[in-house]
Protein backbone atom coordinates (compact mmCIF):
# COMPACT_ATOMS: atom_id res chain seq x y z
CA UNK A 1 0.00 0.00 0.00
CA UNK A 2 1.42 3.48 -1.05
CA UNK A 3 0.66 6.86 0.90
CA UNK A 4 0.97 10.23 -1.02
CA UNK A 5 0.81 13.38 1.24
CA UNK A 6 1.52 16.96 0.13
CA UNK A 7 0.71 19.41 2.82
CA UNK A 8 2.98 22.24 1.51
CA UNK A 9 0.88 24.53 0.08
CA UNK A 10 -1.75 25.38 2.13
CA UNK A 11 -3.55 22.39 1.37
CA UNK A 12 -4.17 18.75 2.84
CA UNK A 13 -3.61 16.06 0.10
CA UNK A 14 -3.66 12.41 1.00
CA UNK A 15 -3.74 10.07 -1.91
CA UNK A 16 -4.35 6.19 -1.39
CA UNK A 17 -2.90 3.45 -3.70
CA UNK A 18 -2.15 0.12 -4.08
CA UNK A 19 -1.07 -1.48 -7.07
CA UNK A 20 -1.88 1.13 -10.07
CA UNK A 21 -5.62 1.32 -8.15
CA UNK A 22 -6.37 4.36 -6.05
CA UNK A 23 -8.26 2.78 -3.13
CA UNK A 24 -9.04 6.53 -1.76
CA UNK A 25 -8.26 10.24 -1.70
CA UNK A 26 -8.72 13.75 0.19
CA UNK A 27 -7.73 17.05 -0.83
CA UNK A 28 -8.71 19.66 2.10
CA UNK A 29 -7.74 23.02 0.83
CA UNK A 30 -6.73 26.49 2.80
CA UNK A 31 -5.56 24.04 6.10
CA UNK A 32 -3.24 26.88 7.58
CA UNK A 33 -3.78 24.57 10.70
CA UNK A 34 -2.57 20.69 8.39
CA UNK A 35 -0.06 20.78 11.54
CA UNK A 36 -2.98 20.67 14.07
CA UNK A 37 -4.92 18.15 11.14
CA UNK A 38 -2.58 16.52 9.64
CA UNK A 39 -1.98 12.98 11.66
CA UNK A 40 -5.39 12.74 12.73
CA UNK A 41 -6.98 13.18 8.75
CA UNK A 42 -4.32 10.22 7.84
CA UNK A 43 -5.91 7.92 10.45
CA UNK A 44 -9.24 8.45 9.38
CA UNK A 45 -8.41 8.55 5.95
CA UNK A 46 -6.88 4.53 6.63
CA UNK A 47 -9.72 3.45 9.23
CA UNK A 48 -12.03 4.36 6.92
CA UNK A 49 -10.70 1.97 4.08
CA UNK A 50 -10.02 -0.81 6.98
CA UNK A 51 -6.49 0.19 7.03
CA UNK A 52 -4.02 0.76 10.34
CA UNK A 53 -0.49 3.06 9.25
CA UNK A 54 1.56 -0.35 9.35
CA UNK A 55 -0.62 -0.91 5.96
CA UNK A 56 1.46 1.54 4.15
CA UNK A 57 5.03 0.00 2.50
CA UNK A 58 5.71 3.38 0.86
CA UNK A 59 5.52 6.91 1.47
CA UNK A 60 5.61 9.12 -1.36
CA UNK A 61 5.88 12.86 -0.34
CA UNK A 62 6.49 16.58 -1.43
CA UNK A 63 9.20 18.12 0.50
CA UNK A 64 9.00 22.26 -0.30
CA UNK A 65 9.00 24.80 -1.01
CA UNK A 66 6.09 26.16 0.75
CA UNK A 67 4.54 26.98 3.78
CA UNK A 68 7.48 26.73 6.19
CA UNK A 69 5.11 24.75 8.91
CA UNK A 70 3.70 22.73 6.21
CA UNK A 71 6.64 21.66 4.58
CA UNK A 72 7.91 19.99 8.28
CA UNK A 73 4.30 18.48 8.78
CA UNK A 74 4.40 15.22 5.98
CA UNK A 75 8.14 15.29 6.44
CA UNK A 76 8.04 15.34 10.18
CA UNK A 77 5.17 12.22 10.30
CA UNK A 78 6.64 9.76 7.65
CA UNK A 79 10.14 10.67 9.27
CA UNK A 80 9.03 9.24 12.71
CA UNK A 81 7.44 6.62 10.86
CA UNK A 82 10.33 5.86 9.24
CA UNK A 83 12.44 5.65 12.59
CA UNK A 84 10.09 3.68 13.92
CA UNK A 85 10.33 1.25 10.86
CA UNK A 86 13.24 1.64 8.82
CA UNK A 87 11.67 -1.00 6.06
CA UNK A 88 9.28 1.53 5.04
CA UNK A 89 10.32 3.61 1.70
CA UNK A 90 10.24 7.07 1.47
CA UNK A 91 10.01 8.82 -1.78
CA UNK A 92 10.23 12.66 -2.33
CA UNK A 93 9.71 15.16 -4.75
CA UNK A 94 10.04 18.84 -4.19
CA UNK A 95 6.46 20.53 -4.95
CA UNK A 96 7.32 22.53 -7.84
CA UNK A 97 8.34 19.95 -9.60
CA UNK A 98 5.15 17.75 -8.95
CA UNK A 99 3.07 20.86 -9.96
CA UNK A 100 5.17 21.07 -13.12
CA UNK A 101 4.26 17.55 -13.72
CA UNK A 102 5.67 16.28 -17.31
CA UNK A 103 4.98 19.33 -19.06
CA UNK A 104 7.01 22.03 -20.33
CA UNK A 105 6.55 24.47 -17.79
CA UNK A 106 7.07 27.05 -15.56
CA UNK A 107 6.19 26.39 -12.09
CA UNK A 108 5.29 29.43 -9.66
CA UNK A 109 4.00 28.99 -6.13
CA UNK A 110 3.07 32.17 -3.69
CA UNK A 111 6.04 32.60 -1.30
CA UNK A 112 3.85 35.64 0.35
CA UNK A 113 5.18 39.34 0.46
CA UNK A 114 5.37 39.28 -2.89
CA UNK A 115 7.76 37.01 -3.81
CA UNK A 116 7.37 33.62 -5.70
CA UNK A 117 9.11 30.23 -5.80
CA UNK A 118 9.99 28.97 -9.11
CA UNK A 119 11.55 26.48 -11.18
CA UNK A 120 11.33 25.92 -14.58
CA UNK A 121 11.15 22.50 -16.20
CA UNK A 122 10.87 20.32 -19.12
CA UNK A 123 9.73 16.59 -19.11
CA UNK A 124 10.93 17.04 -15.67
CA UNK A 125 13.92 18.30 -15.96
CA UNK A 126 14.94 21.46 -14.31
CA UNK A 127 16.24 24.06 -16.58
CA UNK A 128 17.15 26.60 -13.76
CA UNK A 129 17.64 26.46 -10.02
CA UNK A 130 14.35 26.54 -7.77
CA UNK A 131 14.69 29.82 -6.45
CA UNK A 132 12.43 32.99 -4.80
CA UNK A 133 12.17 35.65 -7.39
CA UNK A 134 10.02 39.36 -7.02
CA UNK A 135 7.68 39.79 -9.86
CA UNK A 136 9.73 42.25 -12.22
CA UNK A 137 12.00 38.77 -12.11
CA UNK A 138 9.17 36.44 -12.53
CA UNK A 139 8.01 38.87 -15.83
CA UNK A 140 11.85 38.25 -17.05
CA UNK A 141 11.86 34.26 -16.34
CA UNK A 142 8.16 34.34 -18.37
CA UNK A 143 9.58 36.44 -21.23
CA UNK A 144 12.57 34.19 -21.81
CA UNK A 145 10.46 30.67 -21.54
CA UNK A 146 7.30 32.61 -22.96
CA UNK A 147 6.53 29.47 -24.98
CA UNK A 148 6.51 27.34 -21.72
CA UNK A 149 3.09 26.59 -19.94
CA UNK A 150 2.63 29.04 -16.51
CA UNK A 151 1.11 26.31 -13.65
CA UNK A 152 1.15 28.76 -10.47
CA UNK A 153 -0.26 27.83 -7.00
CA UNK A 154 -1.72 24.54 -8.16
CA UNK A 155 -4.71 26.19 -9.38
CA UNK A 156 -6.23 22.91 -11.67
CA UNK A 157 -3.95 20.55 -10.65
CA UNK A 158 -5.18 16.84 -10.69
CA UNK A 159 -3.64 15.94 -7.67
CA UNK A 160 -4.49 12.40 -8.73
CA UNK A 161 -3.99 12.20 -12.26
CA UNK A 162 -0.23 13.86 -11.20
CA UNK A 163 0.95 10.95 -9.00
CA UNK A 164 -0.01 8.34 -11.04
CA UNK A 165 1.58 10.39 -14.07
CA UNK A 166 4.85 11.38 -11.65
CA UNK A 167 4.81 8.14 -9.39
CA UNK A 168 8.12 6.50 -10.83
CA UNK A 169 9.84 9.97 -11.01
CA UNK A 170 9.70 10.36 -7.30
CA UNK A 171 13.26 10.15 -5.68
CA UNK A 172 13.35 7.72 -3.07
CA UNK A 173 15.88 8.13 0.24
CA UNK A 174 17.78 5.52 1.63
CA UNK A 175 18.45 7.38 5.20
CA UNK A 176 16.23 8.74 7.34
CA UNK A 177 18.65 12.15 7.29
CA UNK A 178 17.84 12.29 3.57
CA UNK A 179 13.95 13.19 4.61
CA UNK A 180 14.62 17.33 4.10
CA UNK A 181 12.85 19.83 3.29
CA UNK A 182 13.39 22.06 0.65
CA UNK A 183 13.31 25.77 1.93
CA UNK A 184 14.23 28.25 -0.57
CA UNK A 185 15.37 31.50 0.58
CA UNK A 186 15.55 34.72 -0.83
CA UNK A 187 18.60 37.71 1.13
CA UNK A 188 17.13 40.67 -0.84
Amino acid sequence: MKLFIDTCNWKLVLILKKDDQIIDSLILPDTKKVSDIALSTITKLLSKNNLKINDIQEFYLTNGPGSYTGVRVGLTIVKTLKTLNNEIKVYLMNSLAFQAANDQAISILDARGNKYYIGVYENQKSLIEETVVNLSELDDIKKTYNDFIIKKDNESLDYIQTFNLLEKKFRLVDEIEEILPLYIKNFI
